[in-house]
């Protein structure tokens, strides 16, 4: 399956949309121990204290309230809510009479000190599309999972795979009913946001370079590459050439008739031989060759 990280140009995705499918592609997520199945039973309504990680339900039969400081959602049967860390909220059932049936799963996540998910406004609550098939890939998820504290240590990289998968679900769903709220002055110093925007949107010029976005960040350039490692967990100088190489990775599949030079120049290259040497060291691949068999880097 093609990474969600690279995006032909017809899939023309609004830029913090896209920040957030790019970062969480290359951001480490762990599924934690605590998933299960759980039943609450009619009226229930307690105080939850704050959880560490990042915490998804999948409401199965009933309705929850979830009521935060800053924020009040309801989820009922067959949807999902998506809950915030360090943060204590009031849980109660509201649908009368009934009960409730959920699955859960806790997780973290993260790419050096930058957390995508703090730029979103949660609790988020979304109904995944085929919500029968949704509810199969998550009992799948905490199934291996329970099944990896025993003798099934492969449960582990499987179940883990099932949560970054219902992820893109959920989030892809909630983008299409217009519920993503970004907040990106929540997730590292003001300037991160601003530079990489410059990154997504000027790929295609060569004269964008770390020295060129240490000034946009108003910061000397070694200060700024150390800054920016520590919040995205790699040096811009490699965040831009790999940006690069996934846009014509891109362009080489979706513009059959773009030559190899023109490619070089959309995706910031001013030498098509220094693009080609790099290209096929990240593929392991020339570019002609890769055009005719789309191997899709890692």
């Amino acid at each position: 399956m093609t990474p969600d990280r690279i995006l032909p140009p017809r899939r023309n995705l609004p830029y913090p949309a896209k920040w957030l499918c790019e970062q969480l592609a290359h951001s480490r997520i762990e599924l934690a121990q605590g998933v299960g199945h759980s039943f609450h039973a009619a009226g229930r309504d307690v105080e939850r204290t704050p959880f560490v990680d990042y915490d998804l339900h999948f409401v199965v039969a009933g309705g929850l309230e979830y009521a935060f400081p800053h924020k009040t959602v309801r989820c009922r049967a067959g949807s999902c809510v998506l809950l915030p860390p360090e943060l204590p909220f009031r849980e109660r059932v509201c649908v009368e009479g009934q009960g409730v049936e959920l699955y859960f799963a806790h997780f973290q996540a993260g790419r050096g000190d930058l957390d995508p998910l703090q730029a979103l406004d949660l609790p988020l609550v979304a109904q995944p599309p085929e919500a029968a098939d949704a509810l199969n890939l998550f009992r799948s998820m905490v199934d291996l999972r329970r099944a990896a504290k025993g003798e099934q240590p492969w449960g582990l990289l499987h179940a883990k795979a099932r949560l970054v998968e219902f992820l893109a679900l959920l989030l892809e769903a909630a983008w299409a009913k217009r519920k993503l709220n970004f907040h990106p002055s929540r997730v590292g110093p003001p300037w991160l946001w601003t530079v990489l925007e410059a990154i997504d949107r000027g790929i295609d010029r060569h004269e964008l370079d770390v020295n060129a976005l240490a000034r946009r960040a108003n910061l000397s350039p070694s200060h700024f590459t150390h800054q920016f490692r520590r919040f995205v967990g790699i040096p811009p100088k490699q965040l831009l050439l790999r940006k690069r190489l996934e846009r014509a990775c891109a362009l080489l599949a979706a513009e059959e008739s773009l030559s190899v030079k023109e490619i070089a120049g959309r995706c910031g290259f001013a030498d098509p031989y220094h693009f080609s040497a790099q290209f096929k060291k990240w593929t392991g691949s020339a570019p002609s060759d890769w055009r005719s068999n789309k191997h899709w880097p890692d």
